[in-house]
């Protein structure tokens, strides 16, 4: 696609994701999801990566791995617990971070860089780059939680302090109609709205009719905000009381955080009717498993997810899978407006067991609701969309209009 004044779409969309290192989480499949919609509207896709990152894992997509550091690994409770040692430590990751990106692959004008998983400090260096570059491409910085984190008159300043024809070319977004508001408060700058998208490509089938026992999916690696621990709490309760003949429980549970890891050391129900996943699963192992599910577990903590999007959430409503997700964040807000699951108190294990409890009795009027959502749910998450949306954003600012 030649590049003129008039172009619609860039050249060559860069997805940079410096969690990206293996199929831990979401990043891969998000990122191949991305790669696949940009290549399907005819826009050239590479992946940046994470060091670590095989790039056997991507189909195919040319793949440049740059960055060392991520946000995923604990630190060590001594440096934790430091307020000093901490800052230190997070100083130190963001100079790494910063010279990182001085080993990204060459880009001009024509190009898109569309950068994820930021905190303020990833925030700012990518600033920086641009501002170094003789050639800017247009870079999309992605904002997907923690708005409180950028209500910084550092961040403020350089985003003003940009020269006004670099300022253009950066573009804010976010995937959560909620953070919309709250990021362009903290911000000082409009933020445009791209939906989420389905990781995984789901088959289209007929939807089985749930049956005794319910099989009862808790995705995702054994991390503390995403109520792993009253998940197994709740799971303890319902086999002490003796109803555990009515669910099969199938919790993922590797990768721990360290406060999950302690959940793991203790006494965990064993034998029939529960399976615990302690290896990351592939896509076609994960989406096998979320199709053989009835109910499909989101306790999320508010403090990440009040506003954040769930990607697992999206994918349970495309395969028309009820959902028990906690009051008040993000998927509890759909759940509330579109029906299709259970809401839950965070952290409250009881209530978990409650939600539970009522799977028998209210399980056939929520699969139903769950089948009527996934076809427009198909609709709003597929990478097709998203990627008229990003086409869209790139035209207006290419012609001056954002």
């Amino acid at each position: 696609m030649p590049v003129t004044e008039h172009s619609s779409a860039p050249v060559r969309l860069f997805l940079a994701d410096h969690l990206l290192r293996d199929v831990v989480g979401h990043h891969l499949g998000y990122n191949l999801a991305l790669a696949d919609g940009a290549n399907r509207a005819g826009i050239e896709a590479h992946l940046v990566t994470h060091r670590a990152f095989d790039r056997h894992l991507a189909n195919g997509v040319p793949s440049c791995g740059i960055f060392r550091t991520d946000f995923r690994a604990e630190p060590p409770v001594w440096i934790a617990r430091n307020h000093h040692l901490l800052s230190a430590l997070e100083a130190w990751c963001g100079r790494q971070f910063g010279s990182d990106l001085r080993r990204f692959p060459p880009v001009r004008e024509g190009d898109a860089v569309f950068a994820q998983m930021l905190a303020p400090r990833h925030f700012l260096h990518w600033l920086r780059w641009l501002a170094d570059l003789p050639s800017p491409p247009v870079l999309f910085l992605h904002l997907g939680y923690r708005p409180e984190r950028f209500d910084s008159e550092e961040i403020r300043n350089s985003l003003q302090n940009l020269p006004a024809r670099r300022r253009k070319r950066v573009v804010l977004v976010t995937d959560s109609e909620k953070l919309v508001c709250a990021f362009e408060k903290n911000l000082s700058s409009k933020i445009f709205y791209l939906p989420h998208i389905l990781s995984y490509p789901l088959p289209k089938q007929s939807l089985r009719q749930p049956t005794r026992p319910f099989r009862i999916y808790a995705p995702g690696n054994a991390r503390r905000e995403k109520g792993f621990a009253e998940v197994v709490a709740a799971v303890q309760q319902i086999h002490a009381s003796g109803r555990s003949g009515d669910f099969c429980f199938v919790i993922q549970c590797h990768h721990p955080d360290p406060a999950c890891a302690e959940v793991l050391r203790r006494d965990l129900p064993q034998g029939a009717g529960i399976e615990w996943i302690a290896t990351p699963l592939g896509d076609a192992d994960y989406v096998e498993r979320l199709l053989e599910s009835d109910v499909v577990l989101l306790p999320y903590h508010l403090h990440l997810y009040a506003m954040r999007t769930s990607g697992i959430f999206c994918e349970a409503r495309m395969a028309g899978k009820p959902v028990i997700a906690s009051r008040g964040s993000w998927a509890g807000d759909r759940v509330a407006r579109e029906g299709g699951g259970w809401l839950v108190e965070e952290r409250n294990v009881q209530d978990l067991v409650r939600a539970l409890l009522d799977v028998p009795q209210g399980i056939l009027c929520m699969a139903e609701e769950s089948r009527a959502l996934a076809g427009t749910a198909g609709a709003e998450f597929h990478r097709d969309g998203f990627m008229a949306e990003l086409r869209k954003i790139y035209s207006l600012v290419i012609h001056g209009c954002a």
